[in-house]
């Protein structure tokens, strides 16, 4: 997969939005990236590993720190905490890439689906376990 794929995903899935205030954490969105790759197969690439009993990617956390400094993501500052949103330059790949959108739509449903109303400890066993069923 191409960074402008990974990006267009991980961006389609910060763009699903709902009622939670909890949407998107910098923990959730990044436990929601790991579900994406390990329960759905879609091929991010990512590696992880366990620390502290939690999977932890830091190829993941360079990644989306790319995104933020490219203004894919914008950080948002809100009364439940700072949240990830899609910026400038990721509303222009989203635009730019619906055969990626439609290509992995149904796999970022069914994840979003998952976790929108998910508490994040519900999604750190989530992700564990996910980790745990899918050694790499």
């Amino acid at each position: 997969m191409t960074d402008i794929e990974r990006r267009v995903v991980i961006l389609s899935l910060v763009s699903k939005k709902r009622e939670n205030p909890d949407l998107w954490g910098y923990a959730r969105l990044r436990k929601s990236i790991l579900l994406l790759q390990k329960e759905e197969g879609v091929p991010l690439g990512f590696p992880f590993g366990l620390e502290r009993e939690r999977p932890v990617s830091p190829e993941l956390q360079l990644f989306l720190e790319k995104m933020m400094f490219e203004n894919d993501i914008e950080v948002e500052n809100t009364p439940s905490g700072f949240r990830r949103v899609i910026g400038k330059h990721g509303q222009i790949l989203l635009r730019k890439n619906p055969g990626i959108i439609d290509r992995y739509e149904e796999q970022i449903n069914r994840v979003f689906e998952m976790i929108r109303d998910m508490s994040l400890t519900d999604l750190r066993v989530a992700a564990r376990n996910s980790y745990l069923a899918h050694p790499e």
